[in-house]
């Protein structure tokens, strides 16, 4: 699997696998550093993996958390850049919207967790 590109059903970029464990998917290169992926969101494994379904619908409405555990938003929406996932679209509490970009995922499963904090992530809007 190490080496194999990972895109969504409608062949959106996600990454390429450059370490697997029981639970995740490490990805790297594109435009993200390091996101652990959870093998949840993965339907096969072909010469590609392959999640199972657009990004845009499996991972809108997740919660998103910053790097101290602190609850930032939910995911609404996803932002492709030509056919690579580039960001994130999360609204916050107050209803506000905010564009997280994938270098600063950390981790994509249950929830998204960010490597930054909420105020670095607003300081970037």
């Amino acid at each position: 699997m190490i080496g194999k590109q990972v895109i969504d059903s409608d062949g959106v970029e996600i990454g390429y696998v450059v370490d697997a464990d029981s639970r995740f998917l490490r990805l790297a290169e594109g435009p993200i550093g390091h996101v652990g992926l959870g093998r949840r969101f993965v339907k096969q494994i072909i010469d590609k993996v392959v999640l199972g379904g657009p990004a845009s619908e499996i991972f809108s409405g997740l919660n998103v958390i910053d790097s101290s555990g602190e609850f930032v938003g939910v995911i609404k929406d996803t932002v492709e850049s030509g056919d690579v996932l580039d960001s994130l679209i999360v609204e916050d509490e107050e209803g506000g919207m905010l564009v997280v970009v994938m270098d600063d995922i950390s981790i994509m499963d249950e929830w998204v967790e960010l490597r930054v904090s909420a105020e670095e992530l607003e300081q970037k809007q």
